[in-house]
C-alpha cells in the first residue's frame, strides 16, 4: 500500500506556494502590469477610435447635409444669376429703347427740317425763276409806250403829293438846304427832252428850287424811272413792280406753310 508523506505533501505545497509567489512578483506581476498598461492603452485607443468614428459619423451627416442642400443652393445661385442677367438685359434694352426713341426722335425732326428746306427752296426757286422769267418776258414785250406811261404816273404822283402831303413836303426841302438839288435818275429807255423838262419842273416845284438831272439807263428796269432826291426815293419801274409781286408771293406761301391760310 502506497503510503503518502503528509508532511512532504505539505512541504510540497508550501514550496509551490513559495514558487507561485516568488513567480508572480518575479515574473507574471511585471507581465499583470504590462499587460494593465497595454489594456488601458488598448482601452485609450478603443476610446480614440470611437470618438474619431463619432467624429467620421458627424462629418459624414454634415457632408450628407450639406450635399442635401447644394441642389438647392446651385439653384438658388442660378436663380439669382438669372434674376440679375434678367435685370441687366432690362436695363440695357430700355438703354437701346430709349436710344433708339432719341436717334429715331432727331431723324424725324431731320427729316422734317430737310423736307421744309426743301420746300422752301423749291419754293425760293419757284419765285426766282417765275420773276426772272416775268422779266424775260416783259422785256420782249414792253414798249415805249408803257414807259411813257411809268413816267407819266411819276409827275402824277408828285403833284399828288403836293396837293396833299406838305408835311412831307416841308420834310424834303429841308433836307436839301444844305445840298446841291440834284435828281439821280435811273431810266429802263432814254428819256426825250419833253419828259426831261416835265421832270425838271415837277421835282423843281417839289423842291422849290431848280433841279440840275444826272441820268443814267439801266435796262433791267424794263420800263419806267427810279428817282432819288436828296433822302426821297421814288421807284415808278415794271422790275421794282415785279419784285413787289415775288415778296407777296412768298409772304403768302409763308402762310400757307404755316397753316395760317388755305390754299
Amino acid at each position: 500500500m502506497l503510503e503518502i508523506d503528509i508532511t512532504t505533501v505539505i512541504f510540497q505545497i508550501v514550496n509551490f506556494l513559495v514558487l507561485v509567489v516568488v513567480l508572480y512578483y518575479l515574473l507574471f506581476r511585471k507581465i499583470i502590469q504590462r499587460a494593465e498598461v497595454r489594456k488601458q492603452d488598448l482601452e485609450k485607443i478603443r476610446s480614440d477610435m470611437l470618438d474619431d468614428l463619432k467624429e467620421a459619423e458627424r462629418l459624414k451627416m454634415d457632408l450628407e447635409l450639406e450635399f442635401g442642400n447644394i441642389d438647392t443652393r446651385i439653384e438658388e445661385a442660378f436663380d439669382k444669376a438669372k434674376n440679375e442677367l434678367e435685370e441687366i438685359r432690362n436695363k440695357v434694352l430700355d438703354d437701346v429703347k430709349e436710344e433708339s426713341d432719341q436717334i429715331l426722335k432727331q431723324s424725324r425732326e431731320s427729316v422734317r427740317l430737310s423736307r421744309e428746306q426743301s420746300i422752301e427752296d423749291f419754293r425760293a426757286d419757284i419765285i426766282t425763276n417765275s420773276i426772272n422769267l416775268s422779266r424775260n418776258l416783259l422785256k420782249k414785250i414792253s414798249t415805249d409806250e408803257m414807259h411813257n406811261l411809268f413816267i407819266k404816273e411819276i409827275n402824277e404822283r408828285v403833284l399828288e403829293m403836293g396837293r396833299k402831303e406838305m408835311s412831307r413836303i416841308e420834310t424834303i426841302r429841308k433836307s436839301l438846304k444844305d445840298r446841291e438839288p440834284i435828281l439821280f435818275i435811273q431810266t429802263a429807255k432814254p428819256l426825250t427832252k419833253e419828259q426831261q423838262a416835265g421832270i425838271i419842273r415837277t421835282f423843281s416845284a417839289l423842291a422849290d428850287q431848280n433841279v440840275k438831272l444826272d441820268i443814267k439807263q439801266d435796262e433791267n428796269l424794263i420800263c419806267g424811272i427810279r428817282i432819288r432826291l436828296s433822302d426821297y426815293i421814288i421807284d415808278n419801274t415794271l422790275s421794282s413792280k415785279i419784285e413787289e409781286i415775288g415778296e407777296e408771293a412768298a409772304k403768302e406761301w409763308e402762310l400757307i406753310s404755316n397753316g395760317m391760310i388755305s390754299r
